[in-house]
């Protein structure tokens, strides 16, 4: 590591920058004027690493309970479990074929389940972490959708048409390879749901120089009838890659001021953190950010979302994941929980492990909440492109877009520290450290070119301004204004 020390001319100011891992940093110092500030620039030019772009069409193997004697189809031409057989069946474990899709980049290994619908590995291979939770034995279990039951198989789902799983994971999907170039690689996969008879087409693309996974995702109504429905979003994070589960330092970030705890009775222990028993609560600054205060199972409702995205990050490994996606379409997000130390028949009842501490789903739908539903129109089409990717060394996260998640801290006194990893190889980045009222420059860090793979460290500085913002601006296009935050650990 680095860690250089700056003693300004005159003693006006005392500035430091340290850990930063650059090909080319050109440091510009210039005494000011103004209260003894220096203005600095910073600028990254990195060469990008050299890896392969791969694409393989394959079959893996995965462990999960026997439960296909069990099964039976419903009045809406569904699968579902008949739970007295299901009982009645020696529990055993098998281990089942499924076809999949490998795509490999330098960044990242995407394992997809292409007649599930399903993205079911995220390799993070900046940090060689799986991102998402694998139950060591899939399981079947009771479900409050219509269906009445879900597998348990993890990774990332996409449901409709009705709250929580939905009924579209449980039925066959039609895929195809639609490019296998050598800068992109797609899979296209759809399903049409049998109760009301939309259509979802989801593509997932790998691009050979991004360390995220692109999904345009396409929602249809090929009927003649106006059809109110919920799609949602169900990643299921294991930031960080704990094989024993989510760490209890795991922090749920959501730009919202305010959650609401949904009338669940499982949801009781989560109005004690209200002195009125509220169950709408502020977030700003609460405990429920937090793993660790999660007394048991817990459903957590943002009040409004305030941008696209959403994360889930680990403080013990300081590595997270991020959904990146248009809010205007997308305003839902809904945080579901086993709790900081569930029972051993938890643990077991969803991965079939009794020392497995669980995982977090955060949840991200076309609509606010579970109550309400999305009327879509005869012929009508709904259309959104999102991403999702890990990040590393940024101690938490203020915000996210396609390209970078940062941090931007207020430490303490005059102690700012910025972070930044970006997701995949970036170009005309700014970002832009200045006083809101007077507009002076504090920092500004210009990325020519920059990776995920150079693991930069923290940019510390210090300013006795007192309305200083991080304003991050893209091929010369301000992006997002945002004031410094306080440290979440």
């Amino acid at each position: 590591m680095i860690h250089t020390n700056f003693n300004v001319r005159d003693n006006l100011r005392y500035f430091r920058v340290s850990g930063l891992r650059y090909t080319e940093i050109l440091l510009i110092l210039l005494a000011a004027s103004w209260t003894g500030c220096t203005r600095n620039k910073i600028i990254i030019n990195e060469k990008p690493p050299v890896g392969r772009f791969i694409l393989s069409d394959t079959t893996i193997s995965i462990n999960q309970i026997s439960f296909d004697s069990a099964l039976k189809v419903n009045d809406a031409g569904y699968p579902s479990i008949d739970f007295r057989a299901f009982k009645g069946i020696k529990q055993k474990s098998i281990v089942k074929s499924y076809k999949a899709v490998t795509i490999e980049n330098k960044y990242l290994r995407l394992v997809i389940l292409p007649e599930h619908g399903k993205p079911y590995s995220f390799i993070y291979k900046v940090t060689g972490n799986e991102e998402l939770f694998i139950p060591e034995t899939a399981q079947v279990m009771g479900s409050p959708n219509k269906t009445g039951w879900w597998f348990a198989l993890g990774g990332v789902e996409y449901n409709m048409p009705d709250e929580e799983h939905g009924e579209t994971w449980s039925i066959p999907w039609e895929w195809e390879i639609t490019e296998n170039s050598l800068e992109r690689k797609s899979l296209k996969m759809s399903v049409r749901e049998r109760r009301f008879g939309l259509k979802e087409t989801v593509i997932i693309s790998v691009y050979h120089d991004k360390a995220y996974f692109e999904a345009d995702i396409t929602i249809t109504n090929p009927t003649d009838s106006i059809i109110r429905f919920q799609h949602w979003i169900n990643p299921m994070w294991v930031p960080g890659g704990n094989k024993e589960g989510l760490s209890p330092d795991t922090e749920f970030i959501m730009p919202t001021a305010e959650v609401y705890v949904t009338e669940r009775s499982f949801n009781n222990w989560i109005l004690d953190y209200s002195p009125d028993s509220s169950r709408l609560q502020p977030y700003t600054g609460s405990p429920l950010r937090f793993l660790k205060y999660w007394k048991g199972f817990g459903d957590l409702l943002a009040w409004k979302l305030e941008d696209g995205f959403y994360s889930a990050f680990c403080h013990q490994k300081n590595e997270g994941i991020v959904r990146v996606f248009p809010v205007e379409i997308n305003p839902g997000c809904n945080i579901w929980s086993w709790g900081a130390n569930p029972d051993p028949s938890t643990r077991s009842r969803f991965s079939g492990n009794n020392s497995h501490r669980g995982y977090v789903e955060m949840w991200g739908g076309i609509t606010h909440g579970f109550d309400d539903y999305y009327p879509i129109n005869p012929g009508d089409t709904i259309r959104w492109i999102e991403w999702m990717y890990p990040y590393a060394n940024t101690s938490g996260l203020h915000f996210a877009n396609q390209d970078l998640a940062l941090t931007f801290f207020r430490k303490q006194g005059n102690d700012y520290e910025l972070n930044l990893c970006p997701a995949g190889e970036i170009k005309d980045l700014r970002l832009l450290v200045r006083s809101e009222g007077t507009k002076a420059t504090i920092l500004d860090v210009r990325c020519r070119n920059a990776n995920p793979l150079n693991n930069r460290e923290r940019i510390c500085f210090e300013s006795k301004e007192e309305d200083l913002e991080l304003v991050i601006i893209k091929e010369g296009r301000k992006i997002k204004s945002l004031p410094p935050s306080n440290p979440s650990l």
